[in-house]
């Protein structure tokens, strides 16, 4: 195992190299430049805009700009923001934590709710249950982030504060002054994150549980009609061990490649959900960054990005092993 483990991390060098030539190449094909904005500002003098370009590098050919900045990733330095001059690391640190927060929230209930629901869709196929499944799972994983966020803002926000003079959830953001009850000595922080996590977590959990959901159920329908769950039941075991402990365990290798996928979304987070609310998180950023031009960040978020799907689907690679002894790393 250490030496598949060791042989992958080598592979994975030359796969990130590749993806970080063709992130900056996009970047610079870009119609506008971050320079732009730098150098059009009022009250500007020639020797400042001659400054600013030799500072940044504007001034040198696109592949020494690319050399420059592979060498300061090396060191474990991935750039300065063009517009708030602090370091990318230091934005990422300030950001990452709160997409933990509200990705792991709603990742987690996913996980509560998914794989029972798939499960029992499964064992009770083409039952009522099993349809208001699909019903859902269909209609969750269509519905547009943006849109169901605003309904459930104006629903659970806007109409009871128009109407009665309170909120049942917040708008926007991780934290307020003072609670839903007016009293902060009463109203502590965990659960004013918790009363301010429901919203964006809701959205998020939604379309998570509708694909897992329904992913769990197909992979529980091939594993259930197979030779040994109907030995594993002809030799007298429980419904429920033949389920969890022998189907369950086999329908997990599609699950666990799905999980892995999804993990680099854990730490970037989900743009469109923390736009929408407000939430100080790496989509939020992402997107500042895109709306200034800011490539230095916007390079940086993009090549952890890259990182955590190779870590993602190398983490995945090795549950194989843990769920289905008969894979060998070889």
């Amino acid at each position: 195992m250490i030496q598949y483990l060791v042989r992958r991390t080598l592979q994975s060098v030359p796969l990130l190299l590749i993806i970080s030539v063709l992130l900056f190449a996009i970047l610079q094909l870009q119609p506008e430049h971050p320079w732009d904005l730098l150098l059009h500002r009022p009250n500007l003098t020639p020797a400042a805009r001659d400054h600013i370009l030799r500072y940044y590098g504007f001034d040198k050919p696109v592949p020494y700009q690319y050399l420059l900045w592979i060498w300061n990733l090396v060191h474990l330095d991935f750039g300065t923001s063009y517009f708030s001059h602090q370091s990318t690391l230091d934005l990422v640190g300030q950001r990452l934590p709160n997409t933990v927060i509200l990705m792991g929230t709603a990742y987690s209930l996913t996980l509560v709710l998914a794989i029972p629901i798939g499960i029992i869709a499964a064992v009770k196929q083409y039952s009522k249950f099993d349809n208001a499944v699909t019903t859902f799972a269909f209609v969750g994983y269509s519905l547009p982030n943006f849109w169901f966020g605003l309904m459930l803002i104006i629903a659970l926000a806007v109409f009871p504060y128009e109407h009665f003079g309170f909120k049942i959830f917040p708008t926007s953001g991780m934290s307020s002054e003072f609670g839903p009850t007016g009293y902060s000595l009463i109203w502590t922080q965990p659960v004013d994150l918790a009363w301010h996590l429901v919203l964006p977590s809701l959205v998020l959990a939604v379309q998570f549980i509708a694909a897992y959901s329904r992913f769990i159920r197909g992979a529980m329908l091939e594993v259930l009609n197979q030779d040994y769950i109907r030995t594993a039941r002809a030799k007298g075991l429980g419904e429920r061990t033949v389920i969890i402990r022998h189907a369950f365990r086999n329908a997990l290798l599609p699950l666990i490649t799905l999980m892995g996928l999804d993990i680099p979304r854990l730490f970037v987070g989900a743009l469109i959900t923390e736009q929408v609310f407000a939430w100080p998180g790496m989509g939020r950023l992402f997107w500042e960054s895109a709306q200034r031009l800011d490539y230095q960040v916007l390079m940086g978020i993009l090549i952890l990005l890259a990182l955590f799907v190779v870590v993602g689907n190398l983490i995945a690679d090795l549950a194989y092993g843990w769920a289905d002894p008969r894979i060998q790393y070889r």
